[in-house]
């Protein structure tokens, strides 16, 4: 199903005829607060619907709907404050709780729903001029909702389709071989947190390159240090806007002293479009 068809089935229906309209816009997120009328992002704007206002409910009733009627079910998730179901990622706002088995929540006051789709070759002439003489270890950069995870599926894909085994870290559910292409050469581990999900594919799968998104905590650190230790290559994403705001982090500058990783992708948004530049990266 269509991301956004999707997220327009998670909505009580009264919503649905005010959102479809916007489809052409191809949406990147739906946004729920209580208290106002639902939003949509896209041109990296967020645009306001004529719509009733939403109240808590309502944003049960999604959640409920998007874990198949068992909020338990993705409880764990939840208490990093989001889930993924299918090509939707929700990150959930409210009063948090700390509970017997850590934070959820007693409140609910907003819902993020990210719509992840696929753009095959996004990444293609950014690909030519990062592995043009061979692969070398790429952090993808971009402030968050910038594009990194589409950005790393594309690399994915293009690494695994040219021969390169590819092992890929699916610790949030968004780089699901089921619902992406990955290409041909890639194996994936989903279910795991990066240091296990890296030791695993070491043992058992003999890749040339690991892929990871989102490397911010200091397990994924001691993660992306195994890799490395191992000779293996390794393509991952940060949240940041440029190789400064790396340096500014005591975890990231310790990577780039020790020339973990080479180059950046780094995402921008120019006049409403995303443009994709390359920068060698240096301690």
């Amino acid at each position: 199903m269509d991301p956004f068809a999707a997220a327009l089935a998670l909505l009580p229906q009264k919503y649905v005829p005010a959102l479809e309209p916007y489809a052409r816009y191809h949406p990147e997120e739906l946004r729920l607060r209580v208290g106002q009328a639902p939003a949509l992002s896209y041109g990296f704007s967020e645009h306001p619907v004529s719509a009733p206002k939403l109240e808590e409910e309502d944003l049960v009733r999604v959640l409920q709907k998007a874990t198949g009627a068992s909020l338990y079910s993705a409880a764990e998730s939840m208490r990093k404050g989001y889930f993924s179901t299918g090509t939707l990622r929700l990150g959930v706002c409210g009063r948090a709780s700390v509970q017997e088995h850590g934070t959820g929540y007693s409140r609910y006051s907003s819902i993020s729903v990210r719509l992840a789709r696929e753009l095959p070759d996004v990444c293609k002439e950014a690909a030519c001029e990062l592995y043009g003489d061979g692969f070398v270890n790429t952090l993808i950069l971009s402030p968050p909702g910038g594009g990194k995870t589409t950005a790393l599926r594309d690399l994915i894909r293009i690494l695994a389709d040219g021969g390169t085994r590819v092992g890929v870290i699916d610790e949030r559910g968004e780089l699901d071989e089921k619902l992406y292409d990955l290409g041909r050469c890639s194996d994936v581990i989903s279910g795991t947190d990066k240091l296990s999900g890296a030791l695993l594919l070491l043992r058992s799968m003999t890749p040339q390159v690991i892929a990871a998104d989102e490397i911010s905590a200091p397990q994924d650190i001691a993660a992306i240090r195994e890799i490395y230790g191992c000779g293996t290559g390794i393509v991952a994403t940060a949240h940041a806007c440029g190789p400064e705001d790396l340096k500014r982090r005591e975890s990231y500058r310790e990577l780039l002293r020790c020339g973990v990783f080479r180059k950046a992708l780094i995402i921008r948004a120019v006049r409403g479009k995303r443009r994709y530049e390359v920068k060698e990266l240096t301690g």
